[in-house]
């Protein structure tokens, strides 16, 4: 009897495998791909802060935190208190951060391309399909 295959190692040995693919590419500019991550919702955002952050990642704070405190200590990041609330900090990329995240983008579409073209576009879509449902069947609210 074969044993029953399990959801959560199959997403785990996928997530391993999928981010140190990215990692590997971005380590010429010196990021991890959760801090680019992190870079590119800035970047969009233009303006957010940490629960936005957590919400719009799928982080905990522990997590974001580690990953935001080389982002604000080599400079890329800026706080700044939020105007209708001072126990928030607003988070924005810094000139620097911004220069940072134009330099690496190009990275980024590349690795895009290739996980589709070693996918298939079919997969790589269904990737994406798959990744949003079990997001919205399994966050806690």
């Amino acid at each position: 009897m074969k044993p029953e295959p399990c959801f959560n190692l199959a997403m785990r040995k996928a997530s391993r495998v999928i981010t140190q693919f990215y990692e590997d590419r971005f380590a010429e500019v010196g990021l991890k791909v959760g801090q680019f991550s992190i870079l590119r919702v800035t970047h969009f955002r233009e303006e957010t802060n940490s629960k936005e952050l957590q919400k719009l990642l799928v982080i905990d704070q522990t997590t974001l935190s580690r990953n935001l405190k080389p982002l604000i200590r080599d400079g890329l990041l800026t706080l700044s208190s939020d105007k209708s609330d001072l126990r928030i900090k607003s988070i924005r990329l810094s000139k620097k951060g911004q220069a940072l995240y134009e330099h690496a983008l190009p990275i980024w579409e590349e690795t895009q391309r290739a996980v589709k073209e070693q996918l298939g576009e079919k997969h790589a879509m269904q990737l994406l399909t798959n990744s949003d449902a079990l997001v919205k069947a399994l966050k806690p609210a």
